[in-house]
């Protein structure tokens, strides 16, 4: 059974190749009209670019007879988030998906860099998408309808000598665990991915066979078909971050490991029953900051009338 995407609009963000291309070309070829963002810089988050990239995959989508318009605003603003959103709503009149994927590369030892590189880096990978977001909600709300995609990386769990895109790629998880509890009462379904596929990216790898191995076995359009499904109607599911790649699909969950549990805890009972901590083998998964609160309740019992509430006092689901 097909999927059914008619009268849709999608944002996509660095979309003018690699994934973010994959993204909008699956899309437009299952009738969702689609604003193609790249501001055409260097994926090292160089600041000469143009709308170039992003017309040429407009190009690429009319051709197909899809329809597209290109947008060649940075992401990494507040004001250009607007923008990119209004160029939705001026030339399709709604914003249905967001595909936050616009990201740089910024490797190199912990001090390499200096702090404005480090503040850019941020911008693209982290702030923009939070930008869109904020700009992209009350439309989604207001149709009580939307779907977002944050893409995250495997390199938030660490790589080495990566230290601000591990970190920015980590807090792209959290804003999807968050918006994604405060969006399902309006209709708001906000997962993350943590690719695996050939990019822009990857060619800056110095090792031919990986970059090799990357081109002919991990095709950006695998990862965009797996995901057109999270951005579908037929999705239900939010909050979940999924790893994917060359055909592969699986969800990553956060888990507490063992437990002590001791009132008169102190140092040296923790350096003597540190391995109990470190116990792997009855993994807990735990999904929200609820779930996580919850688990002291087994040694701390509540016994307020209320029931507990460890969140702020917005509506969510």
């Amino acid at each position: 059974m097909t999927m059914d995407f008619s009268g849709q609009v999608a944002i996509v963000t660095g979309a003018g190749g690699g994934m973010g291309r994959a993204y909008a070309l699956e899309l437009a070829r299952r009738g969702v009209a689609v604003v193609v963002n790249d501001y055409g810089g260097g994926v090292l988050g160089e600041q000469n670019g143009s709308s170039g990239p992003a017309e040429a995959v407009v190009a690429e989508i009319a051709a197909a007879g899809g329809r597209a318009v290109a947008s060649g605003r940075a992401v990494g603003t507040a004001a250009n988030a607007r923008s990119i959103v209004q160029a939705a709503l001026d030339a399709f009149g709604r914003v249905d998906i967001l595909v936050n994927n616009a990201g740089t590369g910024i490797a190199g030892a912990f001090t390499a860099h200096e702090d404005e590189a480090i503040e850019r880096h941020y911008a693209t990978n982290l702030i923009g998408g939070h930008h869109l977001m904020r700009a992209a909600w009350p439309h989604m709300a207001a149709q009580r309808y939307g779907r977002v995609l944050n893409v995250s990386s495997n390199g938030a769990l660490g790589v080495g000598g990566n230290a601000p895109y591990a970190a920015a790629k980590a807090g792209m998880l959290g804003l999807t665990l968050d918006a994604a509890i405060e969006g399902k009462p309006l209709g708001i379904l906000v997962n993350a991915v943590m690719p695996t596929s050939y990019s822009r990216l990857i060619e800056q790898i110095p090792d031919p066979a990986t970059v090799a191995w990357f081109r002919d076995n991990l095709p950006p359009e695998k990862v965009a078909a797996a995901m057109a499904w999270f951005l579908s109607r037929d999705c239900t599911r939010t909050g979940r971050i999924l790893l994917t790649g060359g055909g592969r699909l699986s969800s990553l969950i956060y888990a507490e490991t063992g437990e002590i549990f001791d009132p008169e805890i102190s140092a040296e009972k923790v350096g003597r029953r540190i391995e109990e901590i470190w116990d792997e083998t009855t993994l807990a998964p735990v999904h929200n900051q609820a779930e996580a609160g919850a688990r002291y309740f087994r040694h701390l019992p509540w016994t307020a009338a209320d029931t507990p509430d460890f969140g702020p006092d917005v509506e969510r689901g």
